[in-house]
């Protein structure tokens, strides 16, 4: 992991409450990258098995429609992550994620969790539990977000348009 200090990784939510044995483990396991900013890290429709956790720097989440419009899903920067649904399930991309500044990651792809599992499984049970809570607390957040968007009287109005249009033609 190069230069990252035990002091970095143990200030990120998902590494919060992990001893310093633990981080080292991270080094046998995880590769350090940087990508220069603008860069596309992750590409929708593309194939991906790898996991990234943001070390520095920021990237945009974003979803590319037919129409060739982007949907802005989000920012993520220092500590946060991305393509986790690739450790349980590799496949394809669902987002984009493109670098909006230089970017430092950790890495790691399904088959190196595969071989973490199998090799420190107590380790691997902790951080797979600590992902857990994380990616629950995104799914409430979103689940909230979609509920307050579907229930806005403009976008139901909207929504009664687009159909009302249909039902014309």
């Amino acid at each position: 992991m190069d230069d990252l200090a035990f002091v970095d990784v143990s200030r990120m939510t998902l590494f919060r409450g992990f001893d310093e044995d633990f981080v080292r483990l991270l080094d046998l396991f995880f590769v350090s990258n940087t990508y220069p900013q603008d860069t596309l890290i992750l590409e929708q429709g593309k194939f991906q098995n790898t996991f990234f956790l943001v070390v520095a720097g920021e990237v945009e989440v974003f979803h590319h429609l037919a129409d060739k419009k982007d949907i802005h899903l989000g920012h993520l920067s220092a500590g946060q992550f991305f393509g986790e649904m690739n450790l349980f399930d590799p496949g394809i991309a669902t987002a984009s994620v493109r670098t909006l500044t230089q970017v430092k990651t950790l890495e790691i792809s399904n088959d190196k969790f595969r071989y973490f599992i199998s090799s420190k499984p107590d380790a691997a049970a902790d951080f797979t539990f600590q992902l857990a809570q994380v990616i629950v607390k995104r799914f409430r957040t979103s689940k909230e977000s979609l509920i307050e968007e579907l229930t806005n009287p403009e976008s139901i109005r909207k929504a009664q348009l687009i159909d009302s249009n249909r039902s014309v033609a």
